[in-house]
C-alpha cells in the first residue's frame, strides 16, 4: 500500500478529494508475518483514571467513504453525551483552504523546476484525473504533488451530493450542540513536518506516489476492510512492510516524525480533557495501536483502557 494512503489513519491535514471505494470489502487477511501489538484491534475505547468522569478515544479514517461515515450506535451514542470533542486539528472551511495555500510553492518558484522535466511530464499525465492542468501543477511543493496523487481522483456521485469527511462531520456536529471542540495539532504543525523533508527525500516520495498511483483503489480498499474490521494493527504492519523498501530517511520521518512524535505531543494535550472527564476524542486510527501508540502511552500514565467496539 501506498505511504500516504496508509496515514489517512493517521494524519488530518490534506484534504482535497477522496474517491469512493468499491461497493464490497476486500480479503481480511492480515499482512504476512504480522505480530500482534497491545490495543491493535478495536476502533472505540472507553479511558478513566481516578474519580473522572470516564472519556472515549474513537480511531477514525480520514476518508469520505460512504462506509467509513456511517457510525455504530455505540460510538454515535458517545459522541453526543460528551461535553468536549477533541479532534487532531481543524476540519473547517476556513482551516483547509490555509491549508491548500500552504502546499503551493512560493511566488517565482516552479515545480517542473525542481523535479525536471521528465518527471513533470508523467506527473502531469497523472494530475489531468486530479482536475490539475500544467499550470496549476506547477504551483505545488514537491511533497503536496506526491500527497495528492497518492490518494484516489475524485469520483463524480449520480446523485450529485458532495461527500464529505467523517472527521468533519463529527466537528461540525459537535460546534452545532454546543460542545466544547478542541484541536490537538495547528495545521501548520502538520504541514511542517512535511516543508522540513530534505529535497532528495521529497523526491523519493514523489516517485513512489507516481510508482503506485495506478493501485490506488485497490490498496484504499484493503486498508479500507481492515478499518472497518477493527483491525488497525494490521495497517501498521503493512506500513512496516513498505517503509523496508526506502531510505532510513524517508522511513523515519513516516514513523518517528508522522506517528511517534505526534502521539506523543497529541496526548500531553489531551491530558486536560481526559482529567476534566466525559470528553470524545477522535483522532487517527493509526495513532491507537502499539507500544508508542497512544492508548499505552496512556497506561502508562495510570489510565484504565477498555474496547468498546
Amino acid at each position: 500500500m501506498t505511504l500516504f494512503s496508509k496515514l489517512l489513519l493517521g494524519l488530518a491535514f490534506l484534504f482535497i478529494q477522496f474517491g469512493v471505494a468499491p461497493a464490497s470489502l476486500a480479503d481480511q487477511s492480515p499482512p504476512e508475518n504480522c505480530a500482534e501489538r497491545p490495543y491493535d484491534k478495536g476502533r472505540l475505547w472507553k479511558v478513566s483514571k481516578g474519580d473522572a468522569v470516564p472519556s472515549y478515544i474513537f480511531g477514525t479514517m480520514h476518508s469520505k467513504d460512504p462506509r467509513i461515515l456511517h457510525l455504530p450506535g455505540v460510538i454515535m451514542q458517545v459522541f453526543m453525551a460528551s461535553n468536549t470533542a477533541v479532534f487532531e486539528t481543524s476540519l473547517k472551511d476556513d482551516e483547509l483552504a490555509r491549508n491548500k495555500q500552504m502546499m503551493l510553492l512560493a511566488p517565482g518558484q516552479s515545480l517542473k523546476e525542481k523535479i525536471g522535466d521528465t518527471r513533470f511530464i508523467e506527473l502531469s499525465q497523472i494530475a489531468a484525473a486530479y482536475g490539475m492542468p500544467p499550470a496549476t501543477l506547477d504551483r505545488v511543493k514537491v511533497w503536496a504533488a506526491a500527497a495528492i496523487i497518492s490518494q484516489p481522483p475524485p469520483t463524480p456521485q449520480s446523485d450529485g451530493h458532495t461527500l464529505t469527511l467523517l472527521d468533519k462531520e463529527l466537528e461540525k456536529s459537535a460546534r452545532q450542540s454546543g460542545k466544547r471542540v478542541i484541536a490537538l495539532e495547528t495545521n501548520a504543525e502538520q504541514l511542517s513536518i512535511f516543508d522540513s523533508m530534505s529535497d532528495t527525500v521529497q523526491l523519493e516520495y514523489l516517485d513512489q506516489a507516481i510508482d503506485e498511483n495506478h493501485r490506488l483503489n485497490e490498496e484504499l480498499e484493503t486498508m479500507t476492510s481492515y478499518y472497518l474490521s477493527g483491525n488497525t494493527g494490521w495497517i501498521a504492519c503493512n506500513l512496516e512492510e513498505t517503509l523496508q523498501e526506502t531510505s532510513s530517511a524517508l522511513s523515519e520521518i513516516m514513523t518517528t516524525d508522522l506517528i511517534y512524535m505526534r502521539n506523543q505531543r497529541m496526548v500531553e494535550r489531551m491530558l486536560p480533557e481526559l482529567q476534566r472527564g466525559n470528553a470524545f476524542v477522535g483522532i487517527g486510527a493509526l495513532h491507537l495501536p502499539g507500544d508508542e501508540g497512544v492508548l499505552s502511552l496512556l497506561e502508562k500514565l495510570g489510565y484504565e483502557i477498555e474496547q468498546k467496539y
